[in-house]
C-alpha cells in the first residue's frame, strides 16, 4: 500500500512527518510512506502577528483541503494549531507518543550579563505574555521590573537569529533580550539526526549564545496539546484505519482533556490559555491557567486518580495536624562542593550552600517553584524544576544541553546515606510525637521518617498512608504493597480537605 504524507515545508514539519512515516513503517511493513510538502496560508503571511490572524487553521486548513481534493492520504500537524472542529468526512486518526510540552525560556548571554530590569521578551503568544508578565520576575536571578513583549514570527531557527542579531526597524526601539519557545521543537530539531544534521548544527550554535531555563509547568502550562501531533485523514478509509495502530493512548488522553479545556474558553487561538495534562502511574496531573478575553480567570494544579474510598478522619486524628508540620529544624552542614560537571538536583533552597556561587552555565534542578523562587532571590540561574513532582522526575535535558547530564541530588543526611547519587548538605532534626499510634490517617514528606515511624511503631503500618510524588510514595509502596491504604496527592493541602471530617 502507497500512503502520501503530506507536511508544511519547514524542517520541522517534514521531521515531525518522518516520525509518523517510520512509525507507520515499523507498524505496517508493507505501507511505503510518500512524504509530500505544501506551504500553509499561516507560513505564506509572515508579517501579521499570531495573535492578529483572523483565520482558523492558518497553518492546518490548506493541507486539509488536500484531502479531499485527493491530493494526500494523511496529514501530519501540530495538534496545538488545529481548530476545535474536524473538517466534514476528515478526523484525527492517531497520534503518536507527545514530546515534551513545557516552554523555554533563552536569554542572550550578554543580557544575562547586564542584567537589565526591564526584560524584552519576544513572543506573539497571548498565553506566554500573560503567564511570563507574572512569573519571569520571580524566577531571573536578578530584579526585574517588568516585561516587555515584542512580536516575532518564523521558525525556530529564524526566531533565534531575530535574538541573537536583531535587525530594529525605525519603529523599534527596544532590543529583544530573550525568546520563549517550545522545548519540543528544540527537542526534534536538534535530536533527530540524519538530514537534519546541519539544522541542528546551526541551531546549536545560536542556542550556545543564551542561557536557558525550562519554564514550569505549574506556573506556565504549554498551550493545549503543545509538543503532540495530530494525523488527520479521510474516515472511512484504509489510511485511516492503519494510522489507527500506531496512536499511543495516554498522549491521546491527555490531549482529549486538554482540548476540553480549550473548548470551555470558546476554543480560539487568542485567549490567553495554558493547559497540560501530565500522564503518570499515579493519576493525570493537569496545569490550567488562563484568563479569556471576556475576563474569566483559572488557575488549576490538580491530580485525578482512582483511589479506593477511604474513611473520613478526625481532624484530630492525622498526622501532621497542621500546627505540626513546621517543627522540623534543619541544620547546615559543611560541604565541600564536588569537582566534575554533575548536574545539582536541589531538594530545598538552603540544600544548596551559600558558598557554592554556581555560574550560570551549572546545571541547577529544583524540586519545585517555591526552591526555585528562592534559589533566584539569592541570584542562582535556575535551569528548571520538578514542579512538585518529587525526584524521580526526569529534567529531561540532555539533548538541549548537547551533553548527558548525570545528577547529584543534593538533601538531608538521612535521605542521602547509601545514595551514590545524593550528597548531604544538611540535617533535619525532628522528633515525631509518642501518640502516633491513636492517629488514623497520616501524609509522609519523608521516607525516612515514614520508615523510622513504622519501626517504631509496627501497628501503623495497617493505617491510611499518602505522600506527595516520587521517592517517598515509593517507598510507602514498597513497604506496604497494595494495601490499597496507600494514595498519592499533589500535596498535603489537597490530601487534607478530601480525608478530614469537617
Amino acid at each position: 500500500m502507497r500512503l502520501r504524507l503530506l507536511s508544511r515545508a519547514s524542517d520541522l514539519a517534514r521531521l515531525q512527518a518522518m516520525l509518523v512515516a517510520r512509525a507507520l513503517e515499523a507498524r505496517w511493513p508493507d505501507v511505503e510512506v510518500t512524504l509530500i510538502t505544501r506551504v500553509a496560508s499561516g507560513d505564506r503571511d509572515t508579517s501579521t502577528p499570531l495573535a492578529a490572524l483572523t483565520e482558523k487553521g492558518a497553518f492546518t486548513a490548506d493541507l486539509s483541503n488536500a484531502l479531499a481534493s485527493g491530493e494526500a492520504d494523511a496529514v501530519v500537524h501540530s495538534w496545538k494549531d488545529l481548530p476545535l472542529e474536524d473538517r466534514p468526512g476528515a478526523g484525527i486518526a492517531a497520534t503518536l507518543p507527545r514530546a515534551d510540552p513545557r516552554d523555554v525560556l533563552l536569554v542572550r548571554s550578554d543580557a544575562v550579563q547586564a542584567r537589565p530590569r526591564q526584560l524584552n521578551v519576544l513572543s506573539s503568544s497571548p498565553r506566554r505574555s500573560w503567564l511570563l508578565a507574572q512569573e519571569l520576575p520571580a524566577l531571573l536571578p536578578w530584579p526585574i521590573d517588568s516585561v516587555q513583549f515584542l512580536p516575532v514570527r518564523g521558525n525556530i531557527a529564524t526566531r533565534l537569529s531575530k535574538l541573537i542579531a536583531p535587525r530594529l526597524r525605525a519603529d523599534q526601539l527596544l532590543e529583544p533580550h530573550a525568546l520563549v519557545v517550545a522545548k519540543a521543537a528544540l527537542d526534534r530539531l536538534l535530536g533527530f539526526g540524519g538530514v537534519f544534521d546541519d539544522a541542528a548544527r546551526a541551531l546549536r550554535t545560536l542556542i550556545d549564545q543564551c542561557a536557558w531555563m525550562v519554564l514550569p509547568i505549574r506556573e506556565v502550562p504549554g498551550a493545549p496539546a503543545q509538543g503532540a501531533l495530530a494525523i488527520e485523514a479521510l474516515r472511512d478509509t484504509s489510511a485511516f484505519d492503519k494510522l489507527r495502530a500506531i496512536s499511543n493512548q495516554p498522549t491521546w488522553d491527555a490531549v482529549m482533556r486538554e482540548r476540553e479545556v480549550l473548548a470551555s474558553y470558546g476554543g480560539g487561538c487568542h485567549e490567553a490559555l495554558g493547559a497540560t495534562v501530565l500522564p503518570r502511574d499515579y493519576g493525570q496531573v493537569v496545569s490550567i491557567r488562563g484568563r479569556s478575553s471576556a475576563g474569566r480567570i483559572d488557575a488549576g494544579w490538580s491530580l485525578i486518580a482512582e483511589r479506593g474510598p477511604i474513611p473520613d478522619a478526625a481532624a484530630d486524628g492525622i498526622w501532621p495536624r497542621p500546627d505540626e508540620r513546621h517543627r522540623a529544624s534543619r541544620r547546615t552542614l559543611t560541604v565541600d562542593r564536588p569537582s566534575g560537571d554533575a548536574g545539582f538536583w536541589v531538594a530545598r533552597a538552603e540544600a544548596l550552600p551559600d558558598g557554592w556561587a554556581p555560574a550560570f552555565d551549572q546545571m541547577i534542578w529544583a524540586a519545585g517553584s517555591t526552591t526555585w523562587r528562592r534559589l533566584a532571590e539569592r541570584g542562582v540561574w535556575v535551569h528548571g524544576c520538578s514542579d512538585g513532582l518529587g525526584d524521580l522526575e526526569s529534567p529531561d535535558i540532555n539533548v538541549l544541553a548537547g551533553r548527558s547530564i548525570s545528577w547529584m541530588r543534593l538533601t538531608h543526611k538521612a535521605a542521602a546515606s547509601g545514595d551514590p547519587h545524593a550528597l548531604a548538605t544538611y540535617v533535619v532534626d525532628e522528633t515525631l510525637p509518642q501518640d502516633l499510634p491513636s492517629r488514623t490517617h497520616f501524609f509522609w514528606t519523608s521516607g525516612t521518617q515514614f520508615r523510622r515511624a513504622i519501626t517504631q511503631w509496627p501497628i501503623l503500618r495497617d493505617r491510611w498512608h499518602a505522600s506527595g510524588p516520587g521517592r517517598t510514595s515509593r517507598t510507602i509502596a514498597e513497604a506496604l504493597g497494595s494495601t490499597g491504604r496507600v494514595g498519592v496527592w499533589l500535596d498535603y493541602e489537597d490530601w487534607k480537605r478530601e480525608i478530614t471530617c469537617r
